[in-house]
């Protein structure tokens, strides 16, 4: 087996697997220069440090090793973890509260300010530019972008998911709520309304992936949604 990855640009102290579609893409592959996609639903979270259709043949950089938690033995010093999990579709929680589809084209920015002010923890910041480049993805689609919004028609909570026909695979990219709305189980109406789109469409199954160490601790959250699994991902610099 072989890894396959390409890193953008990437300041060493900011380096994070969080958003692989716009600043790391990790991939892996056999010989053959391709997953086994039944292999690959069998376990998708310890095949893949992330989704099926980024499974694409990369260029190697020196400078960095991904490594399953199962085969990791403290062999760098500078590393992350992140987490990856999967939700199977059963005993959905219902719906029983007011939420929206995000309009890309006319609420970008809107999305972009509440995306930054959310992570501002964590340096993680996206331009309008690169929310509008999500449109691109063979998987995107704009019904898997919702927000909840306050009595004031601020989005205050929001998230992003995409699907892959190819495996049935839903994927939760983004997932955010302003830090002065959290707490009201919020995050958890946003991961509900997602589950449910993506059963609709037809998925199988779903994946998140998100740090390990964030201060918000988002594994929890996606506990408390039904997520299961163990699987860890060592992000190295080397």
């Amino acid at each position: 087996m072989l890894w396959i990855y390409e890193v953008i640009k990437i300041p060493r102290e900011r380096f994070d697997l969080m958003r692989t579609y716009n600043k790391l893409k990790i991939y892996y592959i056999n010989q053959e220069g391709k997953m086994n996609i039944k292999e690959y639903i069998q376990n998708p979270c310890g095949m893949l440090s992330i989704p099926y259709w980024k499974n694409k043949t990369m260029t190697v950089p020196s400078s960095v090793r991904i490594i399953h938690n199962s085969k990791w033995t403290g062999q760098y010093d500078d590393y992350q973890r992140f987490f990856r999990v999967k939700h199977n579709l059963n005993d959905l929680a219902p719906i029983d509260f007011d939420y929206d589809t995000i309009s890309i084209d006319h609420q970008a920015k809107q999305l972009c300010e509440m995306v930054n002010a959310s992570y501002i923890h964590e340096n993680i910041t996206v331009s309008e530019e690169e929310i509008l480049e999500w449109k691109k993805h063979e998987t995107f689609r704009e019904d898997l972008c919702i927000y909840i919004k306050a009595n004031d028609g601020i989005m205050v909570a929001s998230g992003i998911a995409e699907y892959d026909e190819t495996c049935r695979e839903g994927i939760i990219e983004w997932l955010q709520v302003l830090p002065e709305y959290r707490n009201q189980g919020l995050g958890e109406k946003i991961v509900t309304v997602l589950l449910s789109r993506l059963k609709n469409l037809g998925a199988d199954f779903v994946t998140v992936s998100g740090n390990l160490d964030n201060v918000c601790n988002p594994l929890e959250l996606y506990r408390k949604c039904g997520f299961t699994g163990s699987d860890i991902w060592y992000i190295c610099h080397v």
